[in-house]
């Protein structure tokens, strides 16, 4: 990555995780189900109902485009036209950007907060590009974070089971006098930036999370602190004042 380092910078910088840290993974699943449902409905009237039977298989944590697949099946015998129509909806769903994203629960006010005393943010999340280009676009959350200080594995080529994004950050800062990292998952957020002693958060766990809490993590695994809401991030990085 061909970014310049920032030796000016002594803060602490603080680095959020995406999906279920500073929105709900399930919210973009609904956006992009709705919208299958709109691009099949005016053809095809039995997929009437497609974005609610979706969900269920996500709810069962099940395989939701095979779902789709097999009710197509019925209405478009054909292979290859159900091939190149599943294509097209799988790159619909994994592309599209949500006209309306909302945040967790007190995370826009944090970021705001953060930004408003001149904390340093970034971001450091797995997934595809195109798909994870569209939550950050619809969140507008380069209204906080730089777009070099975004991380996303597919570009990078190196997801959070290995240290390389985490490295990229504190080589970014190489002055700064602490890393915080903010993530919701034990299973594969926490290692990392452990192993390199940032101190690493966990945010609530909500219900309606995607994945499940895992359980019977090894310690190393563990986030440092467990945070009762995502505003605590402000006092960890040094802010004091809660008045914007």
């Amino acid at each position: 990555m061909n970014t310049p380092y920032d030796f000016n910078y002594h803060g602490p910088v603080v680095v959020f995780d995406l999906d279920d840290t500073l929105l709900r993974e399930r919210d973009y699943c609904r956006s992009g189900f709705r919208l299958i449902e709109q691009h099949l409905a005016s053809s095809y009237p039995a997929m009437q109902g497609i974005a609610s039977r979706m969900e269920h298989q996500l709810n069962n944590r099940a395989d939701y485009f095979t779902m789709l697949e097999d009710e197509l099946s019925s209405l478009i015998p054909d292979a290859l036209r159900r091939k190149e129509e599943m294509e097209r909806l799988v790159s619909l769903y994994r592309n599209h950007t949500p006209d309306h994203l909302p945040y967790t629960a007190g995370a826009e006010e944090t970021l705001r907060l953060l930004q408003h005393h001149g904390v340093v943010m970034a971001l450091i999340t797995d997934g595809r590009s195109g798909t994870q280009r569209c939550k950050i676009a619809a969140l507008h959350l380069d209204r906080y974070i730089r777009d070099a200080d975004i991380l996303i594995s597919e570009e990078t080529g190196s997801d959070k089971s290995r240290p390389d994004n985490f490295q990229a950050i504190v080589r970014r800062y190489p002055e700064a006098s602490r890393f915080i990292y903010i993530a919701d998952n034990p299973r594969k957020d926490f290692l990392m930036p452990n192993m390199l002693g940032w101190l690493t958060c966990q945010v609530p766990y909500d219900a309606d999370n995607v994945h499940p809490l895992p359980e019977g993590v090894a310690p190393e695994y563990g986030a440092t602190r467990i945070l009762a809401e995502i505003g605590e991030v402000a006092g960890l990085a040094g802010v004091k004042s809660y008045d914007c």
